[in-house]
């Protein structure tokens, strides 16, 4: 693998150049392949109904997609002339922030497996993009030690919908269901908001082969810039 399709794994995934911790620039445009909806219930409370998807929209003028992880606060769609001000947390700060209330201790590992396991397949589908949602905040809120992962039992729930909530509930659960074996395939960042919900940066980890492979193709560009100086 070349250096520049390293470079490409990384835009392919909305992962964008930005400075972990700094603050970041967001703006969310809609949906970004449909959504289905789903009311959520966190410990026996209802906390409202909601669409469910995967979100598109710029970071820092560049363009990504991303999904929320905070349901207990809301955004509304905004424009790039009115951007959302947001703080990038680097990894450790979401590995801290993902072991603590609300959220489940764990959390962040899971996620990272989620995404190896299922990112991939979402396609255009909203059903498979509501379900990666799902999944993503039964990951979050639900606690692993009194409950199995299941969106429709334990501490959380989803309840309600039509027939294509109940199909995306499934494959969130078919999901949940492989991470055992999964491998931790992503580097996750929160953004995060003190007044507007949350959401995610998820980045690909390359293969130590791909690390190879790209010092590799430097140091062959930078003996061939040394040739053409030499000559």
């Amino acid at each position: 693998m070349k250096l520049r399709s390293v470079m490409t794994i990384l835009a392919l995934t909305g992962a964008v150049p930005c400075i972990a911790g700094t603050p970041a620039s967001v703006v969310i445009t809609g949906f970004k392949s449909g959504s289905e909806q789903a009311t959520v219930i966190n410990n026996g409370a209802t906390v409202g109904t909601y669409p469910a998807g995967e979100f598109k929209g710029f970071l820092n003028g560049n363009a990504f997609s991303t999904f929320c992880t905070d349901i207990y606060q809301t955004f509304s769609w905004n424009s790039s002339g009115n951007p959302y001000s947001y703080e990038l947390k680097t990894v450790a700060e979401t590995q801290g922030m993902w072991g603590t209330s609300p959220y489940a201790v764990g959390s962040y590992s899971q996620v990272s497996k989620l995404y190896t396991t299922a990112y991939a397949s979402i396609g255009a589908s909203s059903v498979k993009s509501a379900a990666f949602q799902f999944a993503l905040w039964e990951l979050l809120y639900e606690d692993p030690a009194s409950s199995s992962y299941d969106t429709g039992n334990g501490n959380f729930q989803l309840a309600g919908g039509d027939a294509d909530t109940a199909a995306a509930k499934s494959q969130a659960n078919t999901w949940l269901a492989s991470l055992a074996s999964a491998s931790e395939g992503y580097s996750i960042q929160a953004l995060y908001s003190s007044q507007k919900q949350d959401f995610l940066v998820a980045t690909p980890v390359p293969e130590p082969q791909t690390y190879a492979l790209a010092l590799v193709s430097l140091g062959i560009v930078a003996g061939y810039a040394k040739r053409r100086r030499s000559s």
